[in-house]
Parts: C-alpha cells; structure tokens; sequence
C-alpha cells in the first residue's frame, strides 16, 4: 500500500510538472514581439546621493491610449552641472487594473529621460499589468546616468488595444538622483 501511494505521488509530481512545462509554453510573453528579446545584463555605478523626492498620487487615472502618454504628475525636470553626470533611479509602485477589452491584453509603462527609455528598457513592452477585472499592487524602478544639461524624467503609459482601460491609482513615485 505504502509504494503505491509513493509511486502514485511521484507520478502526479512527474505529470504536474509537465502540466506546467506546457501551460508556460502556451502563455507566451507580456504582448511584445515573438521571440527571443534583444538586451542583456546593464551596470550602472551610481555615487553618492545628491537629491531624493518621494510624490503620491491617491486620485485614480485612467487611459485608453495605445501610442504612450505620460502619466500626469510623474514629468520631473532637473539640471546636471557643466562637466558632470548624474546617475538617476526612479522607483514607482501603483494600484493597477488593466480591464475592459475583452482580449488578452496587457498594459505598460516606461520610465525615460528627454525621451529615451531608461533601463530596463523593455522596448515597449514593460507589462505592469495583463487583462484582469482586479486591482492589485505592481512596481517598476529603472535607472539610467545622464551628462550634463537640462533634463526631464517622464514615466510613459499605454495600453495595447484601445478597448483596454488602464487604471492607476494610489501611486508613488520615488526619484533619486546620485553623483
């Protein structure tokens, strides 16, 4: 009785196991393209900690934008002194829903200075959320080292089928800028 109980676990151990190779094979990615991504492993040195801002947000917003629009209250503009650069991380964590379209849809989002993504840099396809009625919590910290210069920090929105709502709510956004 006992190796038979023992067989028949191993077996259902075996088969779930299997179960799961298939289901992540039949899943597929966050929406991005098929196939295997560009990139690889990013090094960062930051220094010493030259500013820190911590903003909240706690009225919800929503967005249907499919091309990428920035969240209102996240643009951050600073300088960099002549002959200098600044290393700059960006932590966000938000309430998130990403509802309504009826489709396997995702929703992103996309931390950039002056336009150009900081890392990581999903090309794109930075899923904070997938197609589901419940809200649930969700973060993302990027960072990249800009020189000197006038520069704005912006966090970028979209969703992937205009029938998809984005909504963020209860959000904070925790800028640090090191030498």
């Amino acid at each position: 009785m006992r190796n038979k109980l023992i067989t028949t676990l191993a077996a259902g151990l075996v088969l779930a196991g299997g179960g799961v190779a298939v289901a992540q094979n039949v899943i597929g990615t966050d929406g991005g393209p098929p196939g295997a991504q560009p990139g690889g492993l990013t090094v960062t040195q930051c220094g010493q900690e030259a500013l820190n801002v911590v903003r909240t947000q706690n009225a919800p917003a929503v967005t249907s934008a499919v091309a990428p629009v920035v969240i209102p209250g996240t643009a951050f503009p600073f300088a960099v002194p002549d002959n200098a650069s600044r290393c700059v991380k960006v932590l966000l964590t938000a309430e998130t829903s990403c509802t309504d379209s009826n489709a396997n849809d995702y929703c992103y989002l996309q931390a950039e200075i002056d336009g150009q993504p900081m890392n990581p840099d999903g090309l794109g396809f930075m899923a904070i959320d997938s197609e589901d009625s419940t809200a649930s919590a969700h973060a993302y910290e990027w960072v990249g080292r800009v020189g000197q210069g006038n520069h704005l920090l912006t966090i970028t929105q979209r969703v992937g089928n205009n029938n998809t709502i984005l909504r963020l709510d209860d959000w904070t956004q925790d800028i640090t800028i090191k030498g």
